[in-house]
């Protein structure tokens, strides 16, 4: 199995309603992943199955327990983007004492990154993933996006960032425009100028990102 670069997308239950799941998964459409295929099932889901199962799921607030099987876990989705060898998509609800969740999108890292043992990211594919994550990010109820390498920090807690902690910034993330705290983090910090606003937060050592 190869090592993943992810895009967590994070949003808060308060902001859950009943056609959620289909408003969200209509965004990403939008924002130009296309559909494939559901992952790891022995009979093949279409769009609206996985949908309708991850909306009970998450209004259930569950959590996958430890002797329970993988089959009543949420459903992951294969998507298709550019020329990426794989396009995954899934739920986790690590944060629910938080009350928060996230959607998980990962590419292996060998799409993404210059050579195998680095973390120089090829400009080009920094580009459209960020174009991507700006997309997605105008869907209104995405609270942050924080992107990571599989064996760098883990994605940060939006209780945690709302106290001042750092989010996961390899190579970039996006938050709320009232974290201005972060404007004097160690982080290239600009203005998000979308529709909808927020702040990009920029690692040092990553190759310049055009807005």
């Amino acid at each position: 199995m190869p090592a993943y670069f992810n895009i967590s997308v994070q949003f808060k239950r308060e902001d859950l309603y009943p056609d959620f799941m289909y408003d969200f998964y209509a965004a990403l459409t939008t924002a130009g992943l296309k559909f494939q295929s559901s992952y790891y099932e022995k009979t093949e889901l279409s769009e609206k199955q996985i949908i309708e199962w991850n909306q009970q799921k998450i209004e259930q607030n569950f959590k996958l327990g430890f002797t329970e099987h993988c089959v009543s876990d949420y459903k992951q989705t294969v998507f298709s983007f550019g020329n990426y060898t794989e396009v995954r998509g899934f739920w986790l609800n690590h944060y629910s004492e938080d009350g928060a969740f996230d959607y998980e999108i990962i590419i292996p890292e060998s799409d993404v990154l210059t050579d195998e043992i680095g973390t120089t990211f090829q400009e080009q594919e920094v580009d459209k993933l960020l174009e991507l994550s700006k997309k997605i990010w105008q869907f209104p109820y995405v609270r942050a996006i924080q992107t990571g390498l599989e064996f760098e920090d883990e994605t940060t807690a939006l209780s945690d960032i709302e106290k001042g902690e750092l989010p996961n910034v390899i190579p970039f993330a996006i938050l709320e425009q009232q974290n201005t705290q972060f404007f004097d983090s160690k982080y290239a910090v600009s203005w998000l100028p979308e529709k909808r606003s927020g702040i990009l937060l920029v690692a040092p050592y990553t190759i310049e990102i055009k807005l």
